[in-house]
């Protein structure tokens, strides 16, 4: 279905990757992992045609249906009856045509008879008679038939345009999917749903996910492109498979220390060259030999150096995470002290959430003690995000009210308002009153280095943001931490980072996350699930769902 030679991309004289080699056929299943802003999503566009490749080429089959799954929603403005259609591929405007012509031909115009009768047959070709029953069918699988068609995008929530989407790139019966991030948003309910149908699909997948269980379950090849090398490392079976091999490939070095030397002084040999040449072209072009565009030329490849540097010290130190664990630096300062007392430390009576005239949660009670640890779940739209932020005191409940007996924290789904000049280590110690040497410590254990401690906010990632907020968060002295779907965003190394921070934590944490595998690694010993305005106790061993 799918074959790609040697395909590489840059971007000025940085590679993202290089010697891209990727073959798939009915029923493969392949998974692309690596962490953020490696190149994972523009390898997607150029496999796809919606970019070039720098070098190399990709090769579709012939007539090949290609269902693609982007992050981002195309248009906002778009209506929800708009965006599905738009699935339907050529039926959309055949339809139209179609009926045009109809309104002719009732009209009196025969001339037209020929061309109506060439765009019958080509429905029925496209098989166009099933197209209504097929977007019904998605509509209710999905979970989105409750839509109306003039509802723009924009005033949906994020795990109904997600929904959508998909929707949408099923409608166009691909041969081959490539997804991206397809469970962000997600509700444990549409994930299973993915799941089962990934499962199902005759045709090739290829996933970009950092949801360990999805990959678990779908893929049977990984394909990392890790930072560190520029051509990607290609592991077989699930997410387990792939991260067991991966340590054990990193522990043969850390454990032969020779060798690891050997491999490390490679490295630093190889950046060291291309400072000397940015040097080197520096001083030609101060002693006249060169020019503004030489000038630019050296500050790209110093830059080069210094992100292979970065990207090298980043993978030793996540590795040694996993192999050596008596070396990981302390991850929390631990302000908030676990009571013993199990006092209340958040409630709330009569608590009625309300969005335009549409009641999420009706005259409901809840009691937080400290130390506990709650998972908050629910479908899509039924007002996790809601109650978080009425919890915390940024929203102000329709009806009843919110008391807490200490600071309250919380994580939102986005962080856009943060894109600003403020260097990560004033931006910490802003918000956690520590020295300037126990806020590099603690930023360190965080995966941030020396080189992004003066780093501005706005050139951070968004998965270095969330890290950056949840780094916060477990080190501030709030007693009550509400994280709203944390693990968005953040790629393997990342994972293990917070998962390791929040199992620590001391205080008390109310978590809405549809991501099982974290649930379980950070612990939980209440469940509360949304539904029908209602608040429902579950059993603390029960399975997300």
């Amino acid at each position: 279905m799918l074959k790609v030679v040697s395909v590489s991309k840059h971007y000025d004289t940085e590679p993202l990757f290089t010697d891209v080699e990727l073959v798939l056929n009915a029923g493969d299943r392949v998974g692309l992992v690596g962490p953020n802003g490696v190149g994972k999503s523009t390898l997607l566009r150029v496999l796809i045609g919606e970019e070039p490749p720098s070098g190399g080429h990709v090769a579709l089959a012939p007539g090949l249906r290609v269902g693609y799954f982007a992050q981002q929603v195309p248009d906002p403005d778009a209506t929800v009856g708009q965006f599905l259609v738009a699935g339907l591929g050529e039926l959309h405007p055949l339809a139209a045509r179609l009926r045009e012509l109809e309104r002719r031909m009732a009209d009196g115009d025969d001339t037209v008879l020929a061309a109506y009768g060439d765009a019958q047959e080509r429905w029925a070709t496209l098989d166009g008679w099933r197209a209504q029953a097929r977007l019904t069918e998605v509509r209710q699988r999905l979970d989105i038939d409750h839509l109306h068609d003039d509802t723009p995008l924009r005033r949906i929530s994020g795990g109904e345009q997600a929904r959508l989407t998909l929707a949408r790139v099923l409608l166009h019966a691909p041969d081959l999917l490539v997804l991206d991030e397809p469970t962000n948003h997600l509700d444990a309910d549409g994930i299973g749903w993915l799941g089962d149908w990934l499962a199902a699909f005759p045709g090739a997948v290829l996933l970009v996910s950092h949801d360990r269980a999805l990959l678990d379950r779908t893929v049977t090849r990984i394909v990392e492109l890790d930072g560190i090398h520029e051509t990607p490392q290609t592991y077989t079976g699930g997410y387990t498979d792939y991260r067991a091999e991966k340590t054990r490939r990193w522990q043969r070095l850390l454990l032969d220390y020779e060798a690891q030397q050997k491999d490390h002084r490679r490295w630093l040999a190889d950046i060291d060259r291309t400072k000397q040449q940015a040097r080197g072209v520096e001083e030609s072009v101060r002693s006249g030999l060169g020019a503004d565009q030489q000038r630019r030329y050296a500050k790209k490849v110093a830059k080069k150096a210094k992100a292979r540097e970065r990207r090298l010290r980043r993978q030793m130190d996540s590795i040694r995470w996993l192999a050596e664990p008596r070396t990981r630096p302390p991850l929390t300062l631990a302000f908030p002290q676990e009571s013993t007392g199990g006092r209340e430390v958040l409630r709330s009576r009569g608590l009625t959430l309300r969005v335009a005239d549409r009641v999420l949660l009706d005259r409901v009670d809840v009691s937080v003690r400290a130390g506990e640890r709650i998972l908050l779940t629910g479908a899509n739209g039924t007002g996790k995000t809601s109650l978080l932020r009425v919890l915390a005191g940024e929203d102000h409940p329709a009806g009843g009210e919110v008391v807490a007996a200490g600071p309250v924290a919380v994580l939102p789904q986005t962080h856009d308002a943060l894109r600003t000049d403020v260097s990560v280590r004033d931006f910490f110690r802003s918000r956690v009153p520590v020295y300037v040497d126990d806020a590099e410590r603690l930023l360190d254990a965080h995966l941030f280095g020396p080189e992004q401690w003066d780093a501005p906010l706005r050139v951070l990632s968004a998965g270095e943001l969330r890290r950056l907020l949840l780094a916060v968060l477990v080190n501030s002295p709030a007693e009550v931490l509400l994280l709203d779907e944390p693990t968005n965003y953040l790629d393997f190394d990342a994972l293990d980072v917070v998962e390791e921070a929040l199992r620590q934590y001391r205080g008390t944490l109310v978590m809405v996350s549809h991501d099982a595998w974290f649930a379980e690694a950070v612990g939980v010993d209440r469940r509360w699930r949304l539904t029908d305005r209602r608040l429902v106790e579950q059993p603390a061993v029960a399975t997300i769902a």
